[in-house]
C-alpha cells in the first residue's frame, strides 16, 4: 500500500497552447474596442458609414478571438487572464488619476 502526499506542489508546466489562449484572452477586449473607437473616428472624418461597419466586422472578431482564447487556454486560462485583466486596469486607473493632478 501506497501513501500519497496531499501536499502535491509541484509546479504546473503549460504550453504552447496555454500561452496562445493566454494571449488571445487578453487582447480581444483592447482589439475589439480600439477597432470600433478608430473605425467609428475615421467613418466621422471620411463620413463614410462603410468604416463603422468595419469597426463592427473587427469587434465581432475579437469575440472570435475571446471563444478560440477560451478552448486553448482552458478554465486556468479563463482564471489568470481576469487577473491579469483586473490588475492592467487598475493599473491604468492610478496612471490616468496620477496624470490629473
Amino acid at each position: 500500500m501506497s501513501v500519497q502526499n496531499t501536499n502535491d506542489t509541484r509546479a504546473i508546466k503549460f504550453g504552447l497552447r496555454f500561452y496562445i489562449g493566454m494571449l488571445l484572452l487578453t487582447t480581444n477586449q483592447p482589439l475589439g474596442w480600439g477597432a470600433v473607437l478608430i473605425c467609428n473616428a475615421i467613418a466621422i472624418d471620411k463620413q463614410n458609414i462603410f468604416f463603422t461597419y468595419l469597426g463592427f466586422v473587427f469587434y465581432a472578431l475579437s469575440w472570435g478571438m475571446l471563444g478560440l482564447g477560451v478552448l486553448l487556454a482552458g478554465p486556468e486560462g479563463i482564471h489568470y487572464s481576469r487577473l491579469l485583466l483586473q490588475r492592467a486596469w487598475r493599473y491604468c486607473a492610478r496612471f490616468f488619476k496620477r496624470g490629473q493632478r
